[in-house]
């Protein structure tokens, strides 16, 4: 138990008297305590409870597909927790856009980015200096859903 703390408003304590105070007193433990159980959550409370945990998870935005696209190739960069990415998206399912995807409002647009015969829908966060057949950069962890980072680059088909 702590000594209680000097109050400016008693007039019986002088400042000598304040400022004794014994640092190494016994510290009591909460053992001698009871304790209250927690009330028991009623059967609304448990039903509201297992819907929350049966709610679907969150998934990657959907591309709503516009009927533009354009085909070449993708490319690779930001290997998450090893290389510098944009500061505001370490890590995750983003793209690079190269001059071909860099139309009208383009920047945070969901893309759909198929090759190799899976698909991947990304955010473009960015803009690549990406020139001829290299349209778009995408986060390591979104050219993994399309090939190996080993391959270097993959063809590809991007919707919006």
């Amino acid at each position: 138990m702590l000594p209680p703390l000097p109050s400016p408003l008693a007039p019986d304590v002088d400042d000598a008297s304040a400022k004794k105070v014994q640092a190494f007193e016994a510290i009591q433990d909460f053992a001698g305590q009871t304790t209250i159980p927690a009330p028991r959550p009623t059967p609304a409370q448990r039903a509201a409870a297992r819907s929350l945990a049966k709610a679907p998870v969150a998934k990657q935005p959907g591309v709503r597909l516009t009927g533009h696209s354009a085909t070449g190739s993708a490319t690779w960069y930001c290997k998450t927790g090893v290389s510098a990415c944009h500061h505001n998206y370490p890590g995750g399912l983003y793209a690079a856009a190269g001059p071909e995807l860099r139309v009208g409002n383009w920047r945070g647009r969901h893309v759909r980015v198929c090759g190799n015969g899976h698909c991947v829908n990304v955010t473009l966060i960015d803009w690549c200096a990406c020139g001829g057949n290299h349209i778009i950069d995408l986060y390591s962890d979104a050219f993994t859903r399309l090939a190996p980072l080993s391959a270097g680059a993959v063809r590809v088909k991007v919707s919006w």
